[in-house]
């Protein structure tokens, strides 16, 4: 079992936990990233396991979670066991809004969708108008303009919602990492590496189960609730921008509404193709991993990456991103499930969906 260390928000060590039931932490390349924590009351420095204060699962301290919540239901004479979760570093960017400068309507970037990524962070967590916005010992990562040339514009949108957007239509991903030495906490974006089977320049990386890497597949191809057409602008011009993808007509024809109240057509067309990216054909591969076999989790490949799986049952050959790795702690040692492709959307962020629809 890795040992855990507590910290408070500024950084300074409050004790170490290498006794606990178990640890599940879900890293999320696009999204937020969560932890859970099981533990006996009556272990050592439980009690310092309280809001806002910190937990490290890493030496390297990449993995460092914020205690949001904690939770116990005592039973007599039984073992009680505590419940804590939280989420990672990537949760200070959750606590803020995108809110445009005084007398204008939205906040608007335009540069590589790194620059804007950043842009927007800088704005509302590090250089902000008000002095009580800024996020205590974030700084941002040198900015090296990765990603295409485009734009974004936003008004009051959650921000690290905002940034999974962004990032879910360009493929980068960000992170929120700590520097011990120096007490801050480093934001950054992150960029995929290919490890698939169709270049030379890394090792490839394979999932398949003659390798004996995959102890469990969970495999889904979905067209349920994708689109292929998209009518963008106000309802009065919305058959001015029509965008497409793949096959479009008679029989496989299906067609969604991008409301955006603009005159910039490079705009509207812009929205038209993230709605398209929002409807895409869902295909995803959920693997239970060996993660030792053949390939080892963190040292050959990891989040976000670009990997090749290989199903000679299913006769499917996917070269896909590691958006999902969920790994789990307890005195049996560690497992790991990573989910690839598109991650299958919960009750809760069609909840969201819906919300931002009726606004």
């Amino acid at each position: 079992m890795k040992s855990i260390r507590i910290l408070d928000k500024d950084i300074n060590l409050l004790g170490e936990i290498d006794n606990y039931e178990e640890f599940k932490l879900n890293r999320r390349f696009f999204g937020l990233s969560e932890f859970e924590l099981k533990i006996k009351v009556s272990n050592l420095h439980t009690d310092k396991l309280i809001t806002n204060n910190l937990i490290v699962l890493d030496k390297d301290y990449k993995n460092v979670g914020i205690i949001l919540h904690k939770e116990f239901n005592g039973v007599e004479n039984k073992s009680d066991v505590l419940l804590v979760k939280g989420v990672t570093l990537k949760g200070l960017i959750n606590r803020k809004l995108i809110i445009p400068d005084i007398n204008q309507s939205y906040e608007m970037c335009k540069g590589k969708q790194e620059t804007i990524i950043k842009h927007f962070v800088n704005k509302n967590c590090v250089k902000t108008v008000d002095p009580f916005r800024k996020t205590g010992r974030l700084v941002i990562a040198e900015d090296k303009f990765r990603g295409n040339d485009d734009s974004w514009r936003s008004s009051y949108d959650n921000l690290s919602e905002k940034i999974k957007e962004i990032c879910e239509y360009c493929g980068l991903g960000w992170d929120v990492t700590l520097n011990p030495k120096e007490k801050q906490f480093i934001f950054d974006v992150i960029e995929s590496k290919d490890l698939t089977i169709n270049q030379n320049v890394n090792p490839p990386v394979i999932f398949r189960s003659d390798f004996n890497n995959i102890v469990s597949r969970n495999y889904i191809e979905s067209i349920i609730n994708a689109k292929n057409v998209v009518y963008s602008g106000t309802k009065d011009d919305a058959s001015k921008i029509v965008l497409s993808t793949g096959e479009s007509s008679g029989f496989e024809r299906t067609e969604v509404f991008a409301s955006i109240n603009s005159d910039d057509i490079e705009e509207i067309k812009k929205e038209g193709q993230v709605k398209l990216k929002e409807f895409e054909e869902l295909k995803s591969f959920e693997l239970d991993i060996n993660a030792t076999n053949t390939f080892i989790y963190k040292k050959d490949y990891d989040l976000g990456d670009l990997v090749t799986i290989q199903d000679r049952s299913l006769r499917v050959t996917m070269n896909s991103k590691i958006v999902e790795t969920e790994e789990v702690y307890n005195k049996n040692g560690m497992s790991l499930k990573i989910t690839f492709g598109s991650t299958i959307p919960t009750i809760l962020t069609k909840i969201k969906d819906l919300e931002k629809k009726v606004i």
